[in-house]
């Protein structure tokens, strides 16, 4: 069960970013929303492929 909430978690992470980077695409500066999207996306791949 537990590993199935930090899969859980992880995705929710990765979702965050995605939806940053959805949104940020839209605005004046789509850029800086794309760096700024990677860092959940990021945490979240790690924390899923991390030692369990």
């Amino acid at each position: 069960m537990e590993k199935a909430v930090a899969y859980a978690i992880s995705a929710a992470l990765v979702g965050v970013g995605v939806l940053i980077l959805v949104i940020g695409l839209s605005s004046s500066t789509p850029a800086l929303w794309a760096v700024v999207a990677l860092v959940p996306i990021t945490i979240g791949i790690v924390s899923a492929l991390g030692p369990a």
